[in-house]
């Protein structure tokens, strides 16, 4: 019979939106899910299981609501473009020569970048899907894996997007569920890059199995000016007159969004991954998180991929994102530390629909330890100290322990489920072949 495990903290941030901290707390683990969360040590006595005593603080995992983490192998490259061409220039004709394998040292490589900072969900969306799921699994990261669905112009099967679109019907059929750590949706990559037929038949087949639909959209000012000059409508407006967000969604970056955009957001409830690092990065703009807050609409934290940011580390975007909406505001008081902090981590989970993000019975058991032991959390003396210190001062590099699900996955810093030096040397091989190609 299981017992359980509980951990003894100096802190326990329950990360609830309400700003619970409990100084000294315990959180108590049964199999995958929390059981107890509290002050102090817990009931008296043995709790029948293992006691854990930690050093330093616990928290729930960080959630990376959108990343093409795969994109290691590209990372760096085609540095100061915008997207338009940084996409036609310096990746898509990289992707060309991708093999699958590739794509799984890719994700290997980059979950123990994201294990290692914290992160313990990540929602995917590239090609070669099932080989995502296969490295996410050998990590022990949760992932909610949304197979890229495009038209790529003069492709033959099994790259049309019908193909493309069965492969991830596919893939959610076997690998739901997986090792009880994968979630299977679907990635059309955006209205620019697929016909409008296809969008439609992409959010019915999601709709049809309740698969969450992952989309980049209003990402950039001049995308969608060529449907909204055909249409007479914003893009949302027409992915939403066409059903495509009558299910679950998730829009990826949606930094250039009208006010009836944002309207139409929260009436659809249509979640959004913010990127602010990318969208920076990448002189995109940055998008209206203060107005979505307050409008309703879920919005979580996304990295986007490494070639863009150039990193998976949740921790800067918690800090960018309320930096930006505060500087572009002229406002200090927009986007408070505690929803810096939901942001990262329930804010992300319920923006993905899972049952993570947030230490509180019932949740999966996904915890980041973070070491107390540094300058960054000194001195502690008003009662929102820690947690102002935990968004503004404190970093990745403060992780010691990660627990996904229960299981450990990262101790005193190191991942215990990758060899994280053969994996930076396959990617090093993999990504100098991959330049080769391009003569």
């Amino acid at each position: 019979m299981e017992e359980p495990t509980r951990f003894l903290a100096p802190a326990v941030v329950t990360a609830d939106g309400a700003g619970t901290v409990h100084r000294p707390g315990w959180v108590e683990v049964l199999g995958d899910r929390i059981t107890g969360v509290g002050p102090g040590r817990g009931a008296p006595g043995p709790v029948g299981g293992t006691v854990v005593e930690l050093e330093g603080l616990l928290m729930p995992g960080l959630v990376n609501c959108h990343a093409h983490s795969p994109m290691t192998l590209f990372r760096g490259v085609g540095e100061g473009l915008p997207l338009d061409r940084w996409l036609r220039e310096a990746i898509w004709p990289r992707e060309a020569h991708l093999t699958p394998e590739d794509v799984y040292w890719g994700m290997l490589l980059a979950a123990d970048e994201m294990l290692r900072c914290g992160v313990t969900t990540s929602c995917e969306t590239y090609f070669d899907d099932g080989r995502i799921v296969d490295a996410a699994v050998d990590a022990g990261l949760r992932c909610l894996v949304t197979p890229g669905i495009v038209a790529i112009e003069g492709a033959e099967a099994p790259f049309t997007w019908p193909a493309l679109l069965d492969r991830a019907s596919q893939l959610h059929a076997d690998a739901q569920g997986r090792a009880g750590l994968i979630e299977i949706g679907f990635g059309p990559h955006a209205a620019y890059t697929l016909p409008l037929d296809a969008l439609e038949a992409v959010g019915e087949r999601a709709r049809d199995v309740g698969a969450l639909l992952h989309i980049h959209l209003a990402e950039t000012a001049g995308e969608g000016a060529s449907l909204e000059a055909e249409h007479g409508v914003t893009v949302p407006g027409l992915l939403a007159r066409l059903g495509v967000l009558d299910g679950r969604v998730l829009a990826a970056h949606s930094v250039w969004l009208t006010d009836d955009d944002l309207d139409l957001y929260a009436r659809m409830d249509v979640a959004v991954a913010h990127c602010p690092q990318s969208n920076a990065k990448l002189g995109s703009g940055v998008a209206r998180l203060a107005e979505m807050l307050e409008a309703g609409i879920r919005v979580g934290l996304g990295t986007d991929g490494p070639a863009s940011n150039n990193d998976l580390d949740l921790w800067e975007e918690m800090r960018l994102a309320p930096l930006l909406a505060r500087a572009t505001a002229g406002d200090p008081t927009r986007v408070s530390v505690d929803q810096a902090l939901t942001l990262a981590t329930g804010g992300g989970a319920a923006a993905l629909g899972l049952e993570t993000g947030i230490l509180e019975p019932g949740r999966l058991a996904d915890l980041v330890h973070l070491t107390m032991a540094d300058s960054r959390f000194v001195p502690l003396v008003e009662p929102g100290d820690l947690l102002a210190h935990l968004v503004w001062s404190a970093s990745s590099q403060l992780v010691r322990d990660v627990w996904v699900g229960g299981r450990q996955v990262v101790a005193a810093g190191s991942s215990l489920t990758i060899d994280a030096p053969g994996a930076r040397a396959e990617v090093q091989r993999r990504a100098e072949r991959l330049a080769a190609a391009l003569g």
